[in-house]
């Protein structure tokens, strides 16, 4: 990838639009996801004809991932409403805690039974395995009409939580592998992770807001919400807060200011004082901008980036029936519990569910963190890498197929009914 021209990155870049747009138009007229035509232009350039090697690629991801995760979050979370979070923040943490731990300890028993492996290596896997891709999920469920609005709620929510408990989870097992005498801090550094994610977003947030109104709809407002997202992460990840879930509440705190405001006492509404009248209009410019252009562009680069990085060379027939096992596990324990707590809470119906249980693709977080254990020296992690990308390209075919029969089996659905993920 480093000898390659200037010229043929340009050239290489301009493509990849293109063949994202291109996907745009094939899924409006036959209802398949672009995402699959993205991913498949990056395997070509990979691991087909080696115009760029996955190794050299993967130097990349964590930080072309890490900020399509960011702008993806924010979105989602301008998106959301204030009280519907509320109202499904109960029921998306129960289904994230139960989906996410009961498929980390099937992985943990599978993987120990199968590779004879100590059962922290299979915890960490099974972490590693267990969250689902906040950058695929949101955009996909964000539009569908076929869904309520509360079922939007609780997958963007789900999706975030979970990439977070990847994120913070893994770090902290990866921790106490490396010190066995450090387990101890373990609760306390997921605890803080979340009320650090909390606390900074509002102060955050409610700053921000007042700023935007002081510019009054300037065309800077844009550059310099991109510019805050990116440092109040660093300060996020700075202060041992979980970046990830700051942004998503940074976004929802500004886009539900008013109604913050409108319910806050006299002398806190008198010391943020800001026009609301011009913060919205602010924000509505910004997320309209980034709805049209950013917000494509990046997840277009996204999916080519996980094609890019997959590595056939190293696909055995053991690691590829293991790696199609470990999805096994991730589809099954999403399908049974999305069914078992419909029927306990009839929270979902039929249409729902199938749509709810379809949502477990892998991205950027399983990704990066599949490649920390063994660049850290955990001895016993060096097929982790393999076994995640292969999860996460079945996850991302198995949900566009669901889906595509999804859609032609409801033929009143329009093509907005479900959105691909490269579509804004």
């Amino acid at each position: 990838m480093e000898f390659l021209s200037v010229e043929l990155v340009l050239g290489l870049t301009g493509l990849v639009i293109l063949v994202g747009l291109a996907g745009e138009l094939v899924f409006k007229r036959t209802g398949i996801p672009s995402v699959l035509f993205l991913m498949g232009f990056g395997i070509l350039l990979g691991p087909v004809f080696h115009v760029a090697e996955p190794t050299a690629v993967m130097k990349l991801a964590p930080y072309f991932g890490t900020l399509a995760l960011l702008i993806i979050l924010f979105e989602g979370g301008i998106n959301l409403h204030i009280m519907k979070v509320v109202r499904e923040t109960p029921m998306a943490l129960l289904y994230s805690v139960m989906v996410f731990g009961m498929t980390i300890l099937t992985i943990m028993g599978f993987y120990v039974w199968i590779t004879h492996a100590s059962w922290l290596h299979g915890l960490l896997l099974g972490t590693i395995l267990g969250g689902t891709a906040a950058a695929i999920i949101i955009p996909v469920t964000s539009h569908m009409s076929s869904l309520r609005d509360s079922t939007k709620v609780m997958l963007s929510l789900d999706s975030a939580i979970s990439e977070v408990f990847v994120v913070v989870l893994a770090l902290a097992l990866m921790g106490t592998m490396k010190d066995p005498d450090g387990g101890g801090h373990f609760i306390r550094e997921v605890f803080h992770a979340f009320w650090d994610a909390i606390m900074l977003a509002l102060l955050a947030g409610a700053l921000w807001a007042r700023l935007l109104a002081w510019l009054g709809g300037q065309s800077l407002s844009y550059m310099l919400t991109m510019a805050a997202i990116l440092v109040l992460y660093y300060v996020a990840e700075l202060i041992g807060a979980n970046g990830a879930i700051t942004i998503l509440l940074f976004g929802l705190v500004l886009s539900n200011m008013e109604f913050l405001v409108g319910h806050m006492v006299r002398p806190i509404r008198m010391l943020i004082g800001y026009e609301l009248d011009q913060a919205k209009f602010v924000l509505s410019e910004f997320m309209k901008r980034m709805h049209e252009e950013l917000s494509f562009l990046v997840r277009t680069f996204f999916y080519v980036l996980l094609g890019l990085i997959l590595d056939f060379s190293s696909l055995t027939i053991e690691i590829a029936l293991m790696s199609l096992a470990l999805f096994c596990i991730v589809v099954l324990v999403r399908a049974g519990v999305t069914e078992g707590l419909s029927r306990v809470t009839d929270a979902w119906n039929m249409s729902e569910r199938l749509v709810i249980a379809a949502m477990f693709p892998r991205g950027v977080a399983t990704a990066v963190m599949a490649f920390l254990p063994i660049s850290t020296g955990i001895p016993g992690t060096e097929l982790f890498p393999i076994y995640a990308l292969t999860v996460i390209v079945l996850c991302v075919l198995g949900m566009t197929l669901v889906l595509t029969l999804y859609q032609r089996g409801h033929p009143a659905s329009s093509a907005e009914s479900i959105v691909e993920p490269s579509a804004s």
